[in-house]
């Protein structure tokens, strides 16, 4: 068993699984833009490319700290939320003040509208199952940590 972790933790510090994790965001991302975001096949795709991409930071940065990832489940909550309202509350009114009824049918507008959306469907859903899968997994082994040191009698 130890010399399991032992392979898992050197590979967790290596630069070679950001690396693979980086070129699988690439590949997914190329599927994604030939499958399309218009089916439940696309959305996939574009989770599991979205969860490489922030693995790879995960990895990059060293999160060791359940607060990290309790951030990263807030910040991906809150997010959500700040873009729906910069979206329905700030830009639609002010894109309908600047050029009429007709400034959202424009080519511009579908454009931000599509990011917008991409971003809140993509985004939001990974970092939530991220913060709460990394919090939970860093409470388990700091749960395991300190039984093995004789903090926490068995019980």
């Amino acid at each position: 068993m130890q010399r399991i972790t032992l392979k898992l933790s050197a590979l967790k510090n290596s630069r070679l699984a950001t690396r693979v994790l980086l070129a699988f965001f690439v590949l997914l991302v190329i599927c994604v833009i030939f499958v399309g975001l218009d089916n439940a096949i696309g959305i996939i795709l574009g989770w599991l490319a979205t969860a490489a991409l922030i693995i790879s930071v995960i990895l990059t940065r060293k999160w060791r700290k359940i607060r990290y990832f309790i951030i990263l489940l807030f910040v991906s909550f809150l997010g959500a939320i700040f873009l729906s309202f910069l979206y329905m509350e700030l830009a639609l009114p002010f894109a309908e003040w600047l050029g009429g009824v007709n400034a959202t049918q424009s080519t511009t507008w579908r454009i931000y509208h599509v990011v917008i959306s991409d971003i809140i469907l993509l985004f939001t859903p990974v970092g939530i199952f991220i913060g709460i899968v990394g919090s939970i997994w860093l409470g388990i082994l700091r749960l395991v940590a300190l039984r093995k040191r004789g903090r926490i009698g068995s019980t």
